[in-house]
């Protein structure tokens, strides 16, 4: 076992908070130029422009600041949620403040933005975004994701192991004809928050906008509410993942595709790039949150990887499940 240098454990500590700054502060930022320029802004404002920058969508004066205000604290609630939980121990951590401060960078321009232009124009219709504007925001972006990155600190100590050889899962002892199935659900608490982040978002898109532009973040979200669960199956067909309330999707590896099986730790950042359906060269899998893992060697030399509890169970059934398949087709 091997581990990297040390860290601060302040700098650790702190991440929910820088991630949260850059929000707040762009928040301050739009609440005192939309509070020094009310009186010029017109009612309805423009709010969606079209590809030549003219107005062609508009929202109420009244609603305005309240949809701004949460198209920058709903995503600053979900890197917080997401911060807390890596817990800066991994270099992915990092990145993670760097991607939080871009985008408050360019949400936060934008809107100031529109309310500068809208308060310049002699009304609505005549108030203009143009491409350098969003030129101007990605530019923001791109500083605050720097800035972002000097402030996030240095990643955790990690335990480095290298995985369990083939044969170090126990087999459960079954006996001949002996039918046994194993099951268990399991959550993502990232999906449970990105769903409903992302459905809230759509919902200000709309109100802001128009609800085509919505519908870009309203049919993901509803997507991500509805898969943010997994039940895991091990019976002499396989592995199998459902849906927890419907028979499809479904996902299953068969025994005659299973070499070995181990159960071990899994962070979804580290080892599978975040959570959902992940492939990697050599591994793929169903990652719902991090941790306890089932871990399945392949024939073709490839993982095939599941978060779920009490994967060491599972992964003893499935081994003899693959050795009894075996002797009765002559593997």
């Amino acid at each position: 076992m091997t581990l990297n240098a040390p860290v601060r454990p302040a700098a650790i500590r702190r991440r929910p908070l820088v991630v949260a700054s850059p929000y707040l502060l762009g928040a301050a930022a739009f609440l005192t130029v939309f509070l020094s320029r009310r009186d010029r802004l017109p009612d309805p404002m423009a709010t969606h422009f079209a590809g030549a920058g003219r107005a062609d969508g508009f929202t109420a004066l009244g609603v305005f600041p309240y949809a701004a205000l949460g198209l920058l604290l709903v995503p600053a609630a979900l890197f917080v949620w997401f911060a807390r939980a890596e817990g800066g121990r991994h270099a992915s951590g990092r990145a993670l403040v760097a991607i939080a401060y871009a985008v408050a960078g360019f949400g936060g321009f934008l809107l100031t933005d529109l309310v500068v232009a809208n308060a310049r124009a002699a009304s609505a219709e005549q108030a203009r975004l143009g491409p350098w504007q969003l030129g101007a925001a990605l530019a923001v972006a791109a500083v605050a994701a720097g800035l972002g990155l000097l402030l996030a600190g240095r990643s955790a100590p990690v335990a480095s192991e290298a995985p369990e050889g083939p044969g170090a899962a126990p087999r459960l002892a079954l006996r001949e004809g002996e039918s046994v199935t194993w099951t268990r659900t399991v959550g993502s608490r990232a999906l449970v928050a990105c769903g409903p982040a992302l459905l809230a978002l759509g919902v200000l898109v709309a109100l802001v906008a128009d609800w085509g532009s919505a519908l870009t973040l309203l049919l993901p979200g509803a997507l991500l509410s509805a898969m943010a669960g997994a039940r895991v199956t091990v019976d002499r067909h396989g592995l199998t993942a459902t849906a927890p309330w419907m028979p499809w999707p479904r996902l299953r590896v068969p025994l005659a595709r299973i070499e070995e099986v181990t159960s071990r730790d899994i962070n979804a950042l580290k080892d599978m790039g975040g959570w959902g359906y992940r492939v990697h060269p050599g591994r793929s899998g169903l990652v719902l949150r991090s941790g306890d893992a089932i871990v399945a060697r392949l024939t073709t030399g490839s993982e095939f990887v599941i978060t779920v509890d009490d994967a060491a169970t599972a992964a003893a059934l499935l081994n003899a499940l693959v050795t009894r398949d075996r002797a009765h087709h002559g593997g």
